[in-house]
């Protein structure tokens, strides 16, 4: 909301109120707003109250509200009932974005990992257990993949000529 508002306040409150407004009128219950000023209060506390709600999560739990998906109004749809069915809103969300998040992560965590085993030498020798044995310089270069014993063996000899 906080970006609504930021673009275009004017436009953001009047969508919201035109949300309000067509909510009162289906839910049709004799104790609830009739003025100006109520949608305003209204309007207000629950913008301060749940900064973090879209204007399409605000679409849908008013829409949510019409249906009473979360209870009856009994004949009343004041502040109180609004801010209840918000935050029962938000409860159903919760889940959903924490599933979300996780997602993102592994995500990320899985594209880092394969760009990483693109950058980085050691990650390219990973896979081939003769290659770990050798410099992933030289492996990746194409040259020298003796493994490691064979190259200290074939000095030993080298130096062992050398001193006779």
């Amino acid at each position: 909301m906080r970006t609504a508002f930021k673009l275009d306040e004017q436009a953001a409150r009047a969508a919201l109120i035109a949300m309000l407004a067509k909510c009162v009128r289906f839910v049709d219950a004799n104790k609830t707003l009739t003025e100006g000023d109520e949608y305003k209060m209204v309007l207000d506390e629950l913008v301060k109250g749940f900064p973090t709600l879209t204007i399409e999560d605000w679409r849908l739990c008013l829409y949510m509200m019409a249906k009473e998906t979360f209870g009856g109004y009994y004949e009343r749809l004041k502040l109180a009932q609004f801010v209840e069915c918000f935050t029962k809103y938000e409860q159903l969300k919760q889940p959903v974005i924490t599933k979300i998040r996780q997602d993102e992560a592994a995500d990320f965590e899985r594209m880092r990992t394969e760009a990483l085993r693109y950058i980085t030498p050691e990650f390219g020798t990973e896979f081939n257990p003769i290659a770990a044995r050798v410099l992933p310089q030289d492996w990746l270069r194409g040259e020298n993949r003796l493994t490691y014993t064979e190259r200290e063996e074939m000095e030993k000899r080298a130096k062992a000529r050398t001193d006779d």
